[in-house]
């Protein structure tokens, strides 16, 4: 099927009532989303994120409530589009970034991207401190993570923060998490350029003493990955196969639709009074001719002309002109 209606069918299509800009776009009206460019999301796609991110948020605070034996609270602030160079300048160096690996099936084969968590040092410390038998009260602040500390950190991830990540989105997709290292500078982040497309999903997190804000950063390259394995229920995304099977699929449903087709060979005026006098055998002249044309008329306007003749036995109209 070509990617438009030709005028000529739009004509035919609105003729019979049928409402033709849901199967073509107007590029005057309808502007197609493009994730890769900031202000894209559609209500849907936010509404969504903020469920899994919501879900996400209360099952990592009953891990750490569990996990430290005191109570944790984790809720999700904000869902937030922008570029990653703004970003890293707003979480500033005071920052322990884990780089998560996604691998998404697509097709036969998998796709990679990666995202980032930036997780407050003052948290991670914390984190750390209890990890080695450490008490609330003996947090230090003042040092670099040790070579130990850093994997301490890239395990405590692997196995308490990727694997709620995939149940929060296991309703939706599969997707497999891995940590596949820790990012102590953002502005160094191999994986994201300054100008990088990012959602930023935002949180607060209070754990004994401390509430501090932490984020999940998230590329578009990974979005667009994401909303393709929804299928049709988010059309978000500009998927040109997507949009022209839409078309094809509806333009299937309405040549099923049934319309009265009805030919006129001629027409007249009769007194009220001449009609009601007419009996079986009387002749009523016409405005045409034997030679003339008729009008095939469809539910109720004149589309066509054609002649009157005989095809395999039966009655039958040529259609010569369209109206």
């Amino acid at each position: 099927m070509a990617d438009t209606l030709t005028k000529e069918n739009r004509d035919k299509l609105k003729k019979l009532g049928y409402a033709v800009d849901l199967l073509e776009e107007d590029s005057r009206r309808i502007q197609e989303y493009d994730f890769r460019s900031p202000r894209r999301f559609t209500r849907d796609n936010v509404r969504l994120l903020n469920g899994v991110y919501d879900c996400f948020a209360k099952t990592f605070a009953n891990k750490l409530s569990g996990l430290f034996r005191i109570p944790v609270q984790v809720d999700l602030l904000s869902v937030k589009e922008g570029q990653y160079g703004d970003f890293s300048r707003e979480v500033g160096s005071r920052v322990v970034m884990p780089i998560i690996e996604t691998k998404m099936k697509e097709g036969t084969e998998y796709v990679t991207n990666h995202f980032a968590i930036s997780f407050p040092t003052e948290v991670v410390h914390y984190v750390v401190n209890r990890l080695l038998g450490g008490d609330e009260g003996a947090v230090r602040e003042d040092h670099d993570f040790t070579e130990l500390e850093l994997n301490l950190i890239k395990n405590f991830v692997l196995v308490n923060v990727t694997p709620i990540i995939e149940v929060a989105w296991s309703s939706y997709i599969d997707v497999i998490t891995t940590c596949t290292g820790i990012v102590l500078s953002p502005g160094l982040n191999k994986y994201f350029s300054s100008d990088l497309p990012i959602l930023n999903i935002e949180f607060e997190i209070v754990i004994a003493s401390i509430t501090k804000k932490f984020s999940v950063c998230m590329s578009f390259d990974l979005l667009e990955s994401i909303f393709r394995n929804f299928g049709n229920r988010f059309m978000g995304l500009a998927d040109d196969s997507k949009s022209k099977q839409k078309k094809s699929l509806m333009l299937e449903h309405i040549k099923e639709s049934e319309v009265d087709v009805s030919v006129v060979l001629g027409k007249t005026e009769l007194e009220l009074g001449d009609i009601l006098a007419l009996h079986t055998g009387d002749i009523v002249m016409l405005d045409s001719f034997t030679d003339s044309s008729v009008k095939v008329i469809i539910k109720g306007k004149d589309w066509f002309s054609g002649k009157i003749g005989l095809y395999r036995g039966r009655r039958a109209v040529k259609v010569t002109e369209l109206l």
